[in-house]
């Protein structure tokens, strides 16, 4: 999937709490200060050829709904930080937050707890 300009993801991070909704929604929900309702809708139609939504026609109007969660998003974005940043390296990324005390202490037990299980999944 191709990226999301900053503006597009403000768009999806409206659509995401919508769950769905038309133009006129989704440009009331959009935070302040808000672009015009004819930016949303190229933001809207950039969207749906870049495939992260999708639309129905409900009488004349478009009711839009995103076709990736926002939890496949996150991932999808994660790995491409990991990969352009930190040479591929998962472990190099929580080393920058770990250095720059990103991290509590309990924090970084609970990802150690989640390794360890992951590494031995319980029957």
């Amino acid at each position: 999937m191709k990226p999301l300009t900053k503006a597009e993801e403000q768009v999806m991070l409206v659509l995401w709490r919508l769950g769905k909704g038309f133009l006129k929604d989704i440009v009331e929900e959009t935070p302040e200060p808000k672009p015009h309702p004819n930016t949303i809708a190229t933001l809207l139609k950039i969207l749906v050829e870049k495939e992260y939504v999708t639309y129905s026609i409900v009488g004349r109007n478009n009711c839009y709904e995103p076709r990736i969660t926002k939890a496949e998003y996150g991932r999808k974005s994660a790995q491409q930080l990991v990969k352009g940043y930190f040479e591929g390296s998962a472990a190099k990324l929580v080393s920058q937050f770990v250095n720059d005390k990103k991290l509590s202490l309990q924090e970084l037990e609970e990802l150690l707890q989640q390794i360890k299980s992951a590494k031995n999944p319980k029957p």
